[in-house]
């Protein structure tokens, strides 16, 4: 009996046995569907290579009791980027910096105590940090103090779900940090701190960096008790920054487990 691709992937990961293995991608590169297919949509490109489709929702809302609302100059948000949230308390502005090889943009995360401020630069392919978030160990507190933590908004999510139907897998991820960040909590510490540096802080100052695991820990256990009754098949964790060849398994049992 030939199955739905949601039907598939769902067999596949309840470890039953489904009519085939399914075939996907972790994404699509933008890069790739622009300059290879004419710039066809992703649902487009899994039609074309008769692949078993995925839909990638990042939907957020603000906790308007908290005073919290979308940012206003964000723009329409890029492929897998959510809206991002902001309150009186934590203004996201965004300068482009000169540069001769690389688009660079730094962003001011404004706040009553302190600015914080990150950079992101990219090229035709990707975006990577250039400037990180978190450059004083106390930079985390306010953090912890000012930056808003999302919400799900559940009935975005479950509205494309119902339209998406049997065609494909619904998939979701616990957010990073606002701007670019990782799902995991140590993978997140790591885009805004460094890893390198991160790993040092491990051997020097471990509360610190269990305290800083905590902060983010908290903001994403927002966002995950939001998540009643939304209609996703898969949630992505992690982040490469806890693989093997970059941590050791000390570091994974002591700080990223917990």
């Amino acid at each position: 009996m030939t199955m739905t691709a949601k039907q598939r992937f769902l067999s596949a990961l309840n470890r039953k046995t489904p009519d085939r293995l399914p075939v996907t991608t972790h994404h699509v590169m933008p890069y790739f569907l622009g300059k290879y297919l004419d710039n066809i949509s992703y649902q487009e490109f899994f039609d074309r290579f008769g692949l078993d489709p995925i839909l990638w929702l990042a939907e957020h809302k603000p906790d308007t009791v908290k005073g919290e609302y979308y940012d206003p100059l964000q723009g329409e948000p890029g492929f897998l980027q959510p809206r991002w949230i902001c309150s009186d308390n934590w203004r996201i502005e965004r300068e482009t910096v000169p540069d001769q090889e690389y688009h660079t943009v730094r962003y001011h995360f404004v706040t009553p105590v302190k600015t914080l401020t990150m950079s992101l630069q990219s090229n035709e392919y990707t975006a990577w940090v250039s400037e990180r978030l978190v450059k004083e160990k106390s930079d985390i507190d306010v953090i912890e103090k000012y930056a808003p933590a999302p919400l799900c908004d559940v009935e975005a999510v479950n509205r494309q779900a119902a339209s998406f139907g049997e065609r494909g897998l619904v998939r979701g991820f616990i957010p990073g940090f606002d701007i670019y960040g990782q799902a995991g909590c140590w993978q997140d510490a790591a885009v805004l701190f460094g890893i390198e540096p991160l790993i040092m802080e491990t051997f020097t100052d471990p509360p610190w960096v269990h305290t800083f695991l905590k902060i983010l820990q908290k903001r994403k256990e927002v966002y995950l008790r939001s998540m009643k009754g939304a209609r996703f098949d898969i949630i992505e964790h992690g982040g490469g920054d806890a693989s093997s060849t970059v941590i050791s398994p000390q570091i994974l049992e002591d700080f990223v487990l917990p």
